[in-house]
């Protein structure tokens, strides 16, 4: 190569490789928490399981308070008004969980008669759900329950189990017809699906049912928008943005990369004699 073609591309050799250089560092050295909250929770064949959601692999500073996880079985779970909901899906686009009552998986007849109880200051339900009501030990001569009854073997023996998908005229506990009376959310769909006997009891149940997540998505998207991880800080209880570099209070600082170095390279360019 002819010496001063080589002497007039070696400003721009020299800016290519340190670089190319420098982003390999930056790439190498990605903080811990920018790392940790970068993993989905990695329990059973579940994905997606992320912000606000923490435990398992994921640090506590990687969610919000009272989204923890358990990996149990197996299966992702957690536990609210202590009752385990196994989650089912969660999809971050819509900001919601799909989950599934725990003690109702694969059976109708739990151990204990306890309504479904959610943290409001957590979740609520969407449009999408319709309470399904269990009733034990009842009369077969109750108006507006099912007729295809059940039967649960208990240690105090055998009762009877029905369903009703909409309220009946008065409550079968109150006035002494049932013994007991549990609520659980399903998808409307499936409520549909079991009044047209297209879907069995058991599979509207597992099915489960849709939270919306009471989180701050704007806060996280703008974070995601600029390559960080949504997070905790752990010091003050606010938001943390987990970037490549470190955490900000909001968004990551885009003009971060490079930004060391730099200075003294433009300054040797700029007195650069050819």
């Amino acid at each position: 190569m002819h010496p001063l073609l080589l002497q007039s591309l070696f400003p721009l050799l020299l800016i290519t490789s340190f670089l190319s250089v420098h982003v390999e560092l930056s790439l190498g050295q990605d903080n811990e928490q920018y790392a940790q909250c970068g993993e989905d929770i990695n329990c059973g064949g579940v994905g997606g399981i992320t912000y606000p959601f923490w435990g398992v692999n994921r640090a506590n500073y990687c969610g919000l308070p009272g989204f923890e996880v358990k990996c149990v079985d197996n299966t992702p779970m957690i536990n609210m008004s202590n009752i385990n909901y196994r989650i089912l899906k969660m999809n971050s686009i819509a900001s919601s969980v799909t989950v599934a009552r725990q003690d109702y998986w694969k059976t109708i007849c739990p151990l204990t008669y306890v309504n479904t109880s959610i943290n409001f200051s957590l979740f609520s339900y969407t449009s999408e759900v319709t309470n399904l009501t269990f009733y034990y030990g009842c009369n077969t001569s109750v108006p507006g329950l099912t007729s295809s009854y059940q039967v649960c073997s208990t240690n105090k023996g055998n009762i009877t189990v029905s369903y009703v998908t909409q309220s009946p005229p008065s409550d079968p506990v109150a006035n002494g017809a049932c013994k007991n009376g549990v609520i659980v959310p399903v998808f409307t769909t499936a409520v549909v699906a079991l009044e047209a006997n297209q879907m069995t009891i058991g599979e509207s149940v597992d099915g489960g049912s849709e939270l919306d997540l009471e989180i701050d998505d704007d806060q996280c998207n703008r974070c995601v928008e600029t390559g960080g991880k949504c997070g905790l800080n752990t010091t003050n209880g606010g938001f943390s943005c987990f970037c490549h570099d470190q955490a900000y209070a909001t968004i990551c600082n885009t003009t971060s990369l490079g930004r060391q170095g730099m200075p003294a390279l433009c300054h040797f360019l700029i007195n650069y004699r050819l």
